[in-house]
């Protein structure tokens, strides 16, 4: 099936939220020569096919589809699952997050309710903020309007703690663009952000998908473009506005809400649905991830992770704590919470050989790696390069007096002190050079951000 066919199945089937992203880049599609008139758009990651939307198809026949979908999935050795699904396929469903809903012919009356989102508007139109529609044909391949969106999108790019997701996160504004609507917002002249919005075509919808924003744009910028977005769509009849998807929002199991706070450094999934709910939808709708009775409810998360990492998790991993310093200032932060519990039991319970430290010792460094903990969630949250240069000079010196405690007692007598003390020597010696890390790749954001 081409593009050109899929768009038009899409034109008459495509319900779901996320159901025009099948057309974007990296995704496979499945049909059946017996239904052709259905597709399922997926990502294969070697080891499963993930949906990235519920079949498009006739509403009565997604049941269908979907078990055919399963079905050629395993003739080809593979698990599979629908991810951001919003029907009921059949098989067991996993709530994944929530995704927030406007009536835009109800959005002036959100406006008259909700002073503060009045005032984040008022203040970019104060800062001289113009937003306006923005015709496909400005932002064709080498036009002066995409080079300056390309160049905001790439240095939004390099701040994210993580390598740039693919999957259903992929930054990929202008595919199909004749199909988009977008929205610029200029400041003397300069282009500030962009918003790219894509079509739910069988709900009448628009989804606010892509909002690209330059780190001078002034606040209120973003309320700004939605303002406009949602004004026209109330003009034009569409029947729902949506932003997507807010991750792990609302009631979701105990191995997500896990995953949701290790992760949290990574990705604040907490920020993503509190934008949101600033912008008082009318409602929330659930979002699911299907898969079948059966099945591996965890294999089919870690599918849909390995799909957004782009196939491999331990490349993905490796390339962010290569290029993204943050990462391992994050980790270092989930190691240390575990380690400093480590100490503080050492010193209650009375088991001074481990590290040949007398009790004071040990109460002492367990209140310093505490406040170092403390420190590091607060350079993460909001990054500092001074912040960030005191943190390895504290884990530099933490170091030096690591090493002269080691060079004068050694390893120990037992296994578990040949192993531990120099861990307990090298890990502060190690984390002062990543932090160091870090401290240079804030300044150099900041450096591009200026420019």
């Amino acid at each position: 099936m081409d593009r050109s066919r899929l768009l038009a199945l899409l034109r008459k089937h495509g319900r779901s939220v996320a159901s025009f992203q099948s057309l974007e880049p990296g995704l496979a599609l499945w049909c059946d020569d017996r239904t052709p008139d259905a597709a399922v758009a997926y990502f294969d990651t070697g080891q499963a096919w993930v949906a990235a939307a519920d079949p498009i198809c006739a509403n009565e026949n997604v049941k269908e589809v979907a078990r055919k979908f399963y079905d050629a999935a395993h003739r080809k050795g593979r698990r599979a699952s629908f991810f951001c699904s919003e029907q009921d396929l059949g098989g067991k469903k996993i709530r994944i997050g929530e995704q927030p809903i406007w009536i835009p012919s109800r959005w002036p009356e959100t406006l008259a309710a909700h002073r503060r989102l009045r005032e984040q508007i008022r203040r970019a139109r104060a800062k001289s903020v113009v937003v306006r529609r923005v015709e496909a044909a400005e932002l064709a391949p080498g036009s002066p309007l995409r080079k300056k969106a390309d160049a905001i999108a790439e240095a939004w790019l390099d701040t994210r703690p993580m390598e740039p997701m693919q999957f259903l996160v992929t930054l990929a504004p202008f595919e199909l663009r004749d199909e988009h609507r977008f929205y610029s917002a200029e400041r003397d002249g300069e282009l500030v952000a962009l918003l790219s919005c894509i079509p739910i075509y069988a709900k009448n919808g628009l989804f606010l998908e892509d909002l690209i924003r330059g780190s001078h744009a002034p606040n209120g910028t973003t309320e700004l473009l939605i303002d406009c977005a949602m004004r026209e769509a109330a003009e034009k009849g569409d029947a729902i506005v949506t932003l997507g998807l807010a991750p792990l929002s609302g009631e979701t199991s105990f191995l997500l809400d896990v995953l949701g706070l290790l992760g949290r450094g990574l990705y604040d999934f907490r920020g993503v649905r509190a934008f949101k709910a600033r912008l008082h939808p009318n409602r929330w709708e659930p979002v699911f991830m299907a898969h079948e009775t059966g099945a591996s409810s965890t294999l089919a998360m870690l599918d849909a992770l390995t799909a957004f990492a782009g196939g491999s998790l331990t490349k993905f991993g490796a390339r962010t704590l290569v290029r993204r310093p943050l990462v391992a200032a994050w980790l270092l932060t989930l190691l240390l919470v575990p380690w400093t519990l480590f100490l503080a039991s050492l010193a209650l319970f009375s088991h001074l050989t481990v590290l040949s430290y007398d009790r004071s010792d040990l109460l002492g460094w367990t209140a310093f790696d505490a406040v170092f903990v403390v420190l590091l969630i607060r350079a993460f949250l909001r990054p500092r390069v001074g912040t960030y240069a005191l943190l390895a000079a504290l884990a530099a010196c933490d170091g030096a007096l690591a090493v002269r405690h080691f060079a004068v007692l050694g390893l120990g007598a037992t296994l578990f002190t040949v192993v531990l003390r120099p861990l307990a020597t090298l890990a502060p010696i190690a984390a002062s050079f990543a932090l160091l890390r870090c401290a240079r790749y804030v300044r150099r954001n900041a450096r591009n951000s200026a420019r």
